[in-house]
């Protein structure tokens, strides 16, 4: 619940940066900077990432280190990457997808997790992470509408004319 809580603050702290003219791009900036914050714990703390995979996983921590590397690099793609903002999003996606069956085990088999309650927390963390699949895809998908923000906001494309 914690990437959550980041994914919040840091949402609505650029959409007051923004003065609320862009909630794609401060959906946008709020995950990526859930994702170096939780990208940086991997690194920092990783016991609690290494209790999400089970015995039989080898190179525990090495995998942690690892997708905590990626992890940060999805979050500077997400604030950085104009170009390729839709695939970044879709990387970050299936990112969370892959990551959710460490979810799933640590709610089935019950492991104590440092750092996080037990009982029925493991399970009410599970449908948050269709949320944040969801928001991945959504802030950095292209309008759908004239009104909406231009997908590169940042820097209107030069016409023909201008």
């Amino acid at each position: 619940m914690i990437f959550l809580l980041v994914l919040a603050i840091a949402t609505a702290a650029a959409l007051l940066a923004l003065r609320g003219r862009a909630p794609r791009t401060a959906a946008r900036w709020g995950l990526g900077i859930a994702m170096v914050v939780a990208g940086v714990a991997h690194l920092a703390n990783p016991t609690p990432f290494e209790q999400h995979l089970p015995e039989w996983v080898p190179a525990a921590g090495a995998l942690i280190a690892a997708t905590g590397i990626i992890e940060i690099a999805l979050g500077i793609g997400l604030t950085v990457v104009r170009s390729r903002r839709r695939l970044v999003g879709m990387a970050t996606a299936a990112y969370l997808a892959a990551v959710f069956p460490a979810n799933v085990y640590v709610a089935v088999a019950g492991i104590d997790v440092d750092g996080q309650p037990g009982g029925i927390y493991p399970w009410l963390r599970l449908p948050f992470q269709a949320l944040f699949i969801a928001w991945a895809l959504w802030s950095t998908a292209e309008p759908s509408a004239p009104a909406e923000e231009p997908f590169v906001d940042e820097h209107p494309r030069a016409t023909a004319n201008g």
